[in-house]
């Protein structure tokens, strides 16, 4: 079930869906149908960390921006390095799931994941300027 506030836009397979009205709740019931939240959406502009490259990719493939097949093994090439740059076990395991869904090409539990790589990888860097 999805909350679908009025003025909040989602990407549904490539397609970008306005609710122009009142609140709403949608049920997709197709399987493996590809949404996108935009408020969610990262902002190219906003790239700036490896971890946002990442989710950068993954978004893009999630809403059909990209030829999935060449961004995949690039994407999941990318994740080799950053594991080994964190240090935390949980962050490793993390990363473990996010190849796992990216294999399987589930890309929203991939990128819900990596949001969270995110959040980490941000509050590690703020640890480390002055």
């Amino acid at each position: 079930m999805l909350k679908f506030p009025a003025g909040d836009r989602i990407v549904l397979n490539g397609a970008v869906i306005e609710n122009v009205g009142r609140g709403a709740r949608l049920r997709v019931l197709t399987p493996n149908t590809q949404l996108l939240r935009l408020r969610d959406a990262i902002n190219p502009e906003e790239v700036t960390t490896p971890v946002g490259r990442l989710c950068h990719s993954v978004q893009l493939m999630l809403v059909g921006e990209c030829e999935v097949d060449s961004v995949l093994g690039e994407t999941l090439s990318a994740l080799v390095p950053l594991r080994a740059a964190f240090m935390d076990a949980a962050d490793k395991d993390r990363i473990d799931e996010i190849t796992a869904h990216l294999e399987e090409r589930q890309f929203y539990q991939a990128l819900r994941d990596l949001g969270r790589l995110r959040q980490r990888e941000a509050a590690l860097l703020s640890q480390h300027l002055p």
